[in-house]
């Protein structure tokens, strides 16, 4: 299935870690990785699709896991007292459990961008590619180079 000629390159942004990234699509800065699904949709490859999934709901997890110690707390009997070191124990737990499940999103959307990448970055059977560049040397003049590619299959 060829790829759309629209499609641009998904950039992530320098200081993104592996609990957020920022990125760019068309230099463009995308609120959240959410804003992604368009272009992912418009490609319509299945492991970009399938990482996408998991994205989504591994942040779903993640969300539900911070609301752990609320739905703790409102749900015990009120006779029951507040013992700290048990409401430490349920907080710190929900707490690493949202940040590992938010890791484990942001992999599986990084993946997705990677596959898409690459995806964008193959040349289609039949298709002649031609490009140029120039490029200036430190003694004053220009460099020019070209190239061209035809992939047969």
């Amino acid at each position: 299935m060829p790829v759309p000629a629209h499609l641009r390159p998904i950039e992530r942004a320098i200081g993104s870690s592996a609990l957020g990234s920022v990125y760019f699509y068309g230099e463009k800065k995308l609120n959240s990785p959410y804003s992604l699904e368009v272009p992912f949709f418009e490609l319509n490859d299945p492991q970009v699709n399938q990482h996408f999934r998991n994205f989504r709901t591994w942040s779903t997890i993640s969300r539900l896991t911070a609301l752990a110690p609320v739905v703790y707390f409102v749900t015990r009997p009120r006779s029951a007292g507040f013992y700290s070191r048990e409401y430490w124990t349920v907080y710190g737990g929900s707490v690493v459990l949202a940040l590992g499940t938010v890791i484990v999103a942001n992999t599986q959307v990084n993946k997705a961008v990677g596959r898409y990448n690459t995806m964008l970055r193959q040349v289609p059977a039949g298709v002649l590619r031609v490009g140029a560049v120039y490029t200036p040397t430190p003694l004053g003049t220009l460099v020019v180079g070209v190239g061209g590619v035809l992939v047969i299959r």
